[in-house]
């Protein structure tokens, strides 16, 4: 944590003390909505035309005005395959041109990491990413992980946004190898003892993108689990050493957010539903996860965001894999080295957002490295939040005494398109303190 604390301070002093602040040129302020009599883009050099084109919500013939022009701006950012993107009105021969510039971000990423289960070094699972991002112009990824130390695993993941274009298709194959060690309780309870599985999964998905906010799409996948120990209660569904999990499931995908790294408005909804087994090994269960969140500017540019995230298993018998749980990848500030685990999991959070640096667009020319890996679009947002949560079985009812919370506040720096830091401190609600300090964004 230190390393990361120590890298990103010294990252942002060479920002501020040898970059270059781009141009304003390429923001628009128009005297009056304007028609656009067409569309030229300017700076992709990898990036097909059409990648971008299709982001936009209006196209030749409409007009637009500042407020369409920002948002379709953001929406080109939120691809992360720029460092910088600009939208400006030409008018060549009285016709009104639209021009995006665009600067191409760095695609190719071996990113290290490191995590602990519990705060325990003996816990310690340390890797790589490597990520190689739209090296065909088409927004495909490349993505491999490797994991060594307490979680051994090694996946890879091939991710086509536009596979047809002309039908607004998109494919995914993933495949991966783990010796995944239980996170559930009960079950080293069960086993005197931890322990571990060894677990081979794979899946294909395939989606439909319907317009710029509605997608839907299905996947198919196959779970192998084998359990290092006897098979007590839920540690396998089917009570044997080892799990076969064919597996379906579908999903519907709704964002009319702005900027989708960092947004001030719009809504994001995901509905997904998978179910596992289909009888293979007497298994059959099923998992559905709800995700609603909502972002408004309320006053100048103070924003807030709501988000309620439900996550609920059931079936004949869910496995302790499956369950959902809180303090890993969801996480309640104030109880963030807290874990719990159930068959059914709520979450909702509240934050509310000031930039003391909204956007900064700069770039460091150093010797020997691409200027598009050492260019970045910056921001520094004060934030004041509020989280709750609890996890409970099936058949019980929701108890808000159960529910474990934290407010607190915070300061999150923005180096987009690619990662944020945020620093925070939290109170939970026995009035206990807790400094959290994560990458990536909060919701």
């Amino acid at each position: 944590m230190r390393t990361i604390l120590l890298f990103a301070f010294l990252f942002l002093i060479n920002f501020i003390s040898y970059s270059q602040t781009l141009p304003d040129s390429l923001t628009t302020k128009l005297l009056e909505p304007v028609k656009i009599d067409s569309i030229e883009i300017r700076g992709n050099k990898t990036t097909e035309d059409f990648i971008i084109l299709r982001e936009l919500t209006f196209g030749v013939g409409d007009t637009v005005d500042n407020e369409k022009l920002h948002f379709n701006k953001e929406r080109i950012f939120s691809l992360t395959l720029f460092n910088r993107v600009g939208l400006f009105v030409e008018n060549k021969e009285a016709k009104n041109v639209l021009v995006i510039d665009v600067t191409e971000a760095w695609y190719l990423y071996p990113i290290p990491f490191w995590y602990t289960q519990n705060n325990s070094i003996k816990k310690l699972t340390y890797g790589i990413d490597f990520l190689l991002r739209n090296f065909r112009g088409r927004n495909e990824t490349l993505h491999a992980t490797v994991g060594l130390g307490y979680d051994k695993y090694f996946t890879m993941k091939y991710e086509n946004p536009a596979l047809l274009y002309d039908e607004d298709i998109g494919f995914s194959v993933y495949a991966g190898y783990t010796n995944f060690n239980n996170r559930n309780e009960t079950a080293e309870r069960l086993n005197k003892g931890n322990f571990s599985y060894r677990v081979i999964h794979g899946s294909i998905g395939v989606w439909k993108r319907i317009n710029q906010f509605n997608l839907i799409g299905g996947s198919l996948s196959f779970n192998y689990w084998e359990a290092k120990t006897k098979p007590i209660g839920a540690i396998t569904a089917s009570g044997k050493l080892i799990d076969h999990l064919p597996g379906a499931g579908f999903y519907h995908f709704y964002d009319s957010r702005d900027l989708k790294l960092y947004s001030q408005d719009g809504f994001y909804s995901l509905v997904n539903f998978l179910h596992r087994g289909f009888d293979v090994d007497n298994i059959n269960y099923s998992i559905l996860e709800i995700d609603l969140r909502g972002y408004q500017t309320l006053a100048g540019e103070l924003s807030s965001k709501l988000r309620l995230f439900h996550k609920r298993t059931f079936g004949r018998q869910v496995p302790f894999y499956d369950y959902a749980y809180l303090g890993y990848s969801e996480k309640i500030r104030g109880h963030n080295n807290d874990f719990v685990e159930g068959h059914n999991s709520i979450l909702t959070s509240a934050e509310l957002s000031y930039p003391i640096l909204d956007e900064w667009n700069v770039s460091i020319k150093l010797p020997l490295i691409p200027q598009s890996l050492t260019s970045a679009r910056i921001g520094i947002h004060i934030n004041i939040f509020a989280d709750a949560g609890t996890v409970f079985e099936n058949g019980q009812s929701l108890i808000l005494k159960k529910f474990y919370s934290g407010y607190g506040v915070g300061i999150t720096l923005l180096l987009l398109p690619y990662n944020a830091f945020r620093f925070e401190y939290a109170i939970n609600e026995l009035g206990k303190g807790e400094i959290v300090f994560a990458t990536g964004f909060s919701f």
